[in-house]
């Protein structure tokens, strides 16, 4: 995740995880609510795209991944302008975000960090025609980032555009094709071995703990990223599956030997085994073709079962493999599992807390598999990336928690701690928080003040490093 993805509520992103295309896990879009409706009815996975029309009622869910239907899906009535600008067939969605903040190591440094304070302005324009079997949406949006007392070179200028064409012939069956193009500023030091699926792009990040992701180290080093995608997804009785394809092509302005191209085909099921147990399962496998280096193939296969809600409490455990493996230089992989147990005292406050292991036992014998290296999937709030060439064990202890303090004011809290050994080499310690206030001054116009801290401890010399990141943002939706 890039450095300002913790503007989150105040739909400012000057690093957008969607910019990089190579977010570490997947982390599915909250659903959109128009009247109070019990929590978990509809499978995580099938959830709408967060929009500016979402009127959160209840705190963010923090319950349990990829959780079947329950109930057969309703023939919805299309939706009304919701504040949206007619035009001709079409609904627009003009929105603008402003932010305010201060960062004390823009590009994560261990030595010499760049500090200093910054104005994020982000204007995004959605546009979307729904004939109920097809829906057609085209959006827009600019992401500058401005830092008056550094130099200039540090200031962002990113742009993204795209559509998204869903084909809905059956309540049950949804075909999505989605293009979009990302320039971006910054590049992430390490990529992502396996990229998430872009999802609601153009639309303001989903309320709540549900986008936060650990950001990881960056560099500027201006890009230009194509990206296409299909989607499949299949409810069946009390049971779904989701197919999911996509291929980016990034491509690099000023050192185009670290382009590349990544193909990547991922799928996801579940089914209810009882009326409280059910049984999920995901894999994702990705092919990343460098412009100079090595071919690499990753994949990463889970299985787990889960829980409906029983009394106040719901929760899930899974165990899996993952591993990588390059063209003449080796592989790698080792057991990743895990569980979460998400605690449900109100209907505005909830909490989870989630414990993931990952090894990984390197026998690629170069440093590097691209031009730069490819990080570890399934650390999504460990700031910092490790080499899939590197061997290590680490285990990662997660809190997150949702409260709604009025109709008009939430708050959220994520923390994070990881400890693990670079085998051979040292202990790994890792922290990361990110608490956030957001408070609605109308229906079309709100205020998200948030802070962010990581701080990565690694024993190798001249490696660790520490950062704090304040912001205070409006969201304005015309």
């Amino acid at each position: 995740m890039a450095l300002c993805a913790v503007l989150t509520a105040a739909g400012v992103q000057s690093i957008n995880p969607a910019v990089a295309q190579v977010a570490n896990a997947p982390m599915p879009p909250p659903i959109a609510l128009s009247q109070p409706t019990p929590v978990q009815t509809t499978p995580t996975v099938a959830q709408l795209p967060y929009s500016s029309q979402t009127q959160q009622i209840t705190a963010t869910s923090v319950g349990t991944p990829f959780e079947p239907p329950l109930d057969p899906p309703a023939v919805a009535r299309l939706p009304g302008q919701g504040g949206a600008l007619p035009v001709g067939e079409w609904l627009l969605t003009p929105t603008l975000g402003l932010t305010s903040l201060y960062n004390s190591n823009l590009y994560s440094s261990p030595t010499n960090p760049v500090k200093g304070p910054g104005l994020d302005i982000r204007p995004a324009l959605t546009a979307e025609y729904n004939a109920g079997i097809y829906d057609t949406q085209l959006y827009g949006n600019i992401d500058s980032t401005i830092y008056p007392t550094l130099p200039d070179q540090n200031n962002t200028f990113n742009r993204e555009a795209g559509f998204i064409q869903k084909y809905s012939p059956l309540p049950d069956l949804v075909f999505t094709a989605q293009g979009d193009y990302t320039h971006n500023t910054l590049a992430y030091a390490i990529v992502g071995s396996l990229p998430a699926p872009i999802s609601s792009a153009g639309s303001p990040p989903p309320p709540g703990t549900a986008g936060i992701l650990a950001s990881q180290q960056i560099a500027v080093n201006p890009n230009d990223v194509y990206t296409a995608q299909a989607t499949m997804y299949k409810e069946f009785n009390r049971a779904f599956i989701k197919l999911n394809g996509s291929f980016v092509t990034t491509q690099y302005e000023q050192q185009s030997n670290l382009s590349y191209q990544q193909s990547t085909y991922d799928g996801v099921g579940g089914v209810w085994l009882t009326p409280q147990l059910y049984a999920f399962g995901d894999g994702i496998q990705s092919f990343a073709d460098p412009a100079v280096g090595f071919t690499l193939n990753t994949f990463r296969a889970r299985g787990g079962v889960g829980t409906s809600r029983i009394g106040l409490f719901q929760g899930y455990v899974y165990y899996g493999q993952q591993g990588s493996e390059t063209n003449g230089a080796g592989s790698a992989g080792g057991d990743i599992y895990g569980g979460a147990v998400s605690y449900f005292p109100a209907r505005d406050l909830n909490m989870s807390l989630s414990v993931d292991r990952l090894r990984n036992i390197s026998e690629i014998s170069t440093t590097s598999t691209l031009p730069v290296a490819s990080a570890l999937a399934g650390l999504p709030y460990v700031p910092f990336g490790f080499s899939e060439s590197q061997s290590l064990q680490i285990t990662d202890f997660t809190f997150k928690s949702n409260y709604i303090f009025s109709p008009e004011t939430t708050a959220y809290f994520v923390g994070s701690y990881a400890t693990g050994e670079l085998i051979g080499v040292g202990p790994v310690h890792t922290w990361f928080a990110d608490v956030g206030l957001t408070h609605k001054i109308w229906d079309d116009l709100s205020l998200t003040l948030d802070y962010r801290f990581s701080s990565v401890v690694l024993p190798t010399p001249d490696a660790s490093f520490t950062q704090h990141l304040v912001s205070l943002g409006a969201l304005y939706r015309f």
